[in-house]
């Protein structure tokens, strides 16, 4: 964790248990739920996502992280999709592997890449195009 910006805890790094289940992750996140009609519901279910990986760059700092991820949480719970919440600063860096960090290209936050088999099939960067639930369809649906 780094130094804290208008009371709000800058995380930097992987989060783990300890940032999720604090009180505060939990507040944090408690944002909208996204509403998903059952046409798009059905879609996500039946996309495989059994080889998808997400990494989810975020700037707990961020407002647009705040308004994107507490959704992403909520699809990603729902569908059980594998993700991984990365922290970064005001600077887009994160503490570990820097040379990784520099690597992801991370300009904007959140950035949610998304991988089949490791290799990276799509991301969306700050704001969805549609929904984050359509977007995310759309790139799952990627051969």
């Amino acid at each position: 964790m780094e130094a804290q910006h208008d009371s709000i805890p800058v995380f930097t790094g992987r989060f783990n248990a300890l940032i999720t289940d604090s009180e505060w992750f939990r507040n944090w996140i408690s944002g909208d739920v996204p509403v998903l009609d059952d046409a798009l519901k059905n879609r996500l279910m039946a996309l495989d996502t059994t080889q998808i990986r997400i990494n989810v760059f975020l700037g707990t700092w961020c407002s647009d992280s705040k308004v994107h991820v507490p959704q992403f949480l909520h699809l990603a719970n729902m569908f059980k999709w594998n993700y991984e919440l990365i922290g970064v600063n005001r600077e887009k860096e994160c503490p570990f592997e820097k040379k990784e960090c520099k690597n992801w290209d991370i300009a904007y936050v959140p950035t949610f890449v998304v991988y089949r088999n490791d290799i990276e099939i799509g991301r969306i960067v700050e704001n969805p195009q549609r929904s984050l639930a359509e977007d995310l369809a759309e790139i799952f649906s990627k051969p």
